[in-house]
């Protein structure tokens, strides 16, 4: 991305957000997949998805997951203060929550903390309620999502 879309959500709350922390949470990865890498500062999202999987296979491990666990926590608070900031333009009382990010333990930790945030630091959003979907429909949710989509 090196200066290129800059402030986009989705830089920071899917996949591109969790990869682009991943060698500082300690995830074992080939060099092409540390960021700022010319491979992870493209809009292919295929290098980005085998490094999301080696996150999420580094989660399960217990030597990795204490620092893997503040990728998630990371992405966590980020997705917190996005869902306040939205607020400011838009009515949210419900959030469905699909992407592969969300898939697994990390996924869950990662809601766990947006939650926290809004209950600490935006009691006012506290009530908003978290919906998501079985494993498998996260990991290819959006793209059903986007194929319902109406013409405009």
């Amino acid at each position: 991305t090196k200066g290129s879309h800059t402030g986009m959500s989705h830089m920071y709350l899917g996949q591109r957000g969790a990869t682009k922390l991943a060698a500082k949470a300690g995830v074992d990865l080939p060099p092409n997949y540390i960021y700022p890498h010319p491979d992870m500062c493209t809009i292919k999202h295929e290098d980005h998805a085998q490094c999301l999987k080696l996150i999420q296979k580094a989660m399960t491990k217990p030597e990795k997951e204490p620092t893997v666990r503040e990728l998630y926590e990371t992405i966590g608070v980020y997705l917190g203060y996005a869902l306040a900031n939205y607020c400011e333009f838009y009515p949210i009382d419900h959030v469905m929550i699909l992407g592969r990010v969300s898939k697994g333990k990390g996924g869950d930790l990662m809601l766990e903390t947006a939650k926290k945030v809004l209950e600490t630091e935006f009691p006012e959003f506290a009530g908003m309620q978290f919906h998501t979907a079985d494993d498998h429909f996260k990991a290819v949710g959006q793209c059903i999502a986007a194929a319902a989509l109406p013409t405009l």
